[in-house]
């Protein structure tokens, strides 16, 4: 019962937020509380307290799965500070029905994915996450968010054709569509097979991977920054999730997907941090970023994928790697509105100046943080694999370009400062979250016994440190020309999301030209009746007012979850 509670309690709190009167008042002040019995089970529960619903989709189970509780709790921990940022602040363009319910929906699609057990359900709550955060893009209403909201759905919409013939042929080779059987029938087939093409670019467009990743830049800097925070800090990995399900990690070995998610892996790793260094805006910065981010640990799976048995050490350093950049990065989306706040004068806005250094250095990798024991364990695994010769120094050079990232972003985003955007500098769930990053290494230390770290080793504290310094002295003495060089650098590769946009108008274009229309074909008298019909004022008038009605993302989306639900009784009644 705790685990049903935990997936739709979100569930619930958008049903309230949907009630007319005092609803949507109550349900907002309630909002940090729905991702806490996902929370809760994160540090409670164990392997061995799933559920199965039997007659719920075609059968679904919910629970820990073979990678443990650590998806479940950054994805839980990461939700509830972005909810407890948006409740305790005066953002009165978040307090409204749309943001509140679609917010909270997103949230169930992304914690009942992590829960999953089984293909269908996953993709179900997959499908469901990726379609509610679109309105959270669009919000602001302005053509800026619409553009990018475009993208999104076109790609999103891409990713998840690929994603249901790759899942369906998948379940298809398998004994049943549970993960527990998926992915050892998988590493009976030959890596020619088109199903892992498909499971590698559909999850990929999600987890942002380079040439695939082109929606990110365009998404964040549009979203409010609450969901931004868990758009990067946690949905993203839901498509590193979805490789990790149905890739066979640590059952067989795959040389060549396993080569080509390490190669593409570190190529987003450096384009991620080019393309940031040539940015302006912060959330852009922290956008590329990610993508950045996503690469090495993709670079991290498919050291598994390579070998099995490499495995045993990649795996506790992708764990260590997802954990620290999805609370880093949530709490540097959410300061970037801290730091921007009018009520913050100069002593507070330098404290949160460096206090914004912490969840920095954790992504650079720096000594004594989380990131740092993340890095060295991906180093061990890079120095035991086919591809060792390159990897380790291109893993430390990665370091070096994610710490000139990172100071550019904290220079960018004290230019902005003095913006006003009325949010205040002691926001709780930010210093929250600052907090729980400062103690990483300790809490990794006591969340992860198996992987325990020598945190205070010369070799790993010189290992970490010099990096980080490197980069720190490359961006001060060269700075100028270290941001021209990547924005030359960028230039170079095609911009696809502007290809996307005039694709899609010159395609508008000829549909509306189209001969078709005036032909012969078209003039029938049926077809004439219909037309006389729609043009009426009466009909256009009713049209109207059902469209404003139904192009609410609220009612859109109860009806979506109603849809769902029904479908689930009629899968319990064939059952």
């Amino acid at each position: 019962m705790i685990w049903i509670i935990a997936v739709f309690f979100p569930l619930l709190l958008a049903a309230v937020c949907a009630l007319p009167g005092p609803g949507l008042r109550t349900g907002f002040r309630l909002m940090p509380l729905a991702p806490l019995p996902a929370l809760f089970l994160a540090f409670t529960g164990d392997a061995s307290s799933g559920l199965e619903l039997s007659g719920f989709l075609l059968k679904t189970g919910l629970g820990f799965g073979p990678f443990g509780n650590t998806f479940l709790l950054f994805t839980s921990l990461a939700w509830f500070a972005a909810a407890l940022f948006t409740a305790l602040e005066p953002l009165h363009n978040l307090k409204n029905r749309a943001f509140c319910i679609m917010f909270l929906l997103t949230m169930c699609g992304n914690i009942g994915l992590t829960a999953s057990l089984d293909a269908v359900s996953f993709y179900t709550f997959f499908a469901f996450m990726t379609f509610c955060a679109f309105s959270l893009i669009i919000h602001s209403g302005k053509e800026l968010a619409y553009r990018a909201g475009r993208i999104y759905l076109i790609m999103a919409v891409l990713g998840e054709g690929l994603l249901v013939a790759g899942i369906i042929t998948a379940v298809f080779s398998s004994p049943s569509h549970f993960f527990a059987d998926i992915a050892p029938a998988m590493a009976w087939m030959p890596e020619t097979h088109p199903v892992f093409l498909l499971l590698f670019a559909g999850f990929g467009i999600k987890a942002g991977l380079i040439f695939l990743h082109f929606w990110l830049p365009l998404a964040h800097p549009v979203a409010p920054t609450p969901a931004s925070a868990v758009l990067s800090g946690s949905m993203i990995k839901a498509g590193l999730l979805g490789w990790m399900n149905f890739f066979p990690v640590g059952i067989a070995s795959l040389e060549s997907w396993g080569l080509g998610f390490a190669v593409l892996g570190l190529g987003g790793a450096f384009f991620g941090a080019l393309a940031g260094l040539s940015e302006k805006n912060p959330k852009v910065i922290l956008a590329y970023s990610s993508i950045s981010q996503m690469g090495l640990m993709a670079f991290c799976l498919g050291l598994g994928i390579i070998d099995q048995d490499l495995w045993i050490m990649a795996g506790p350093a992708l764990y260590l790697l997802v954990f620290s950049h999805a609370l880093s990065k949530s709490a540097l989306f959410l300061g970037t509105a801290v730091i921007g706040s009018s009520r913050s004068g100069p002593e507070k806005n330098l404290l949160t100046t460096i206090m914004l250094w912490v969840p920095s250095l954790t992504l650079a990798g720096a000594p004594f943080t989380g990131g740092a024991q993340a890095k060295y364990l991906l180093k061990e695994a890079a120095e035991t694999s086919p591809i060792s010769e390159f990897s380790i120094f291109l893993l430390s050079l990665s370091s070096i370009f994610t710490t000139l990232l990172m100071v550019h972003f904290l220079r960018q985003v004290n230019i902005i400062k003095n913006k006003p955007l009325s949010v205040s500098g002691r926001n709780p769930a930010w210093l929250l979250l600052i907090i729980i990053i400062f103690l990483m290494p300790w809490i990794l230390y006591k969340l992860y016994p198996e992987y325990r770290i020598a945190w205070m080793d010369p070799g790993l504290i010189f290992s970490s440190a010099w990096p980080v310094f490197s980069g720190l002295v490359v961006y001060l003495l060269l700075k100028k020309y270290v941001e021209a060089t990547a924005g030359r650098i960028v230039k170079i590769l095609p911009d696809i999301a502007l290809m996307i946009d005039k694709s899609w108008y010159h395609l508008m274009a000829r549909i509306r030209l189209h001969g078709i229309l005036e032909s012969d074909w078209a003039g029938m008298n049926f077809s004439r009746y219909t037309d006389q019909l729609i043009q009426s004022k009466q009909v256009r008038k009713i049209s109207r007012e059902l469209e404003l009605k139904f192009s609410a993302w609220p009612i859109f989306g109860m009806f979506f979850m109603l849809l769902i639900i029904i479908l689930a009784l009629l899968g319990m009644k064939g059952g």
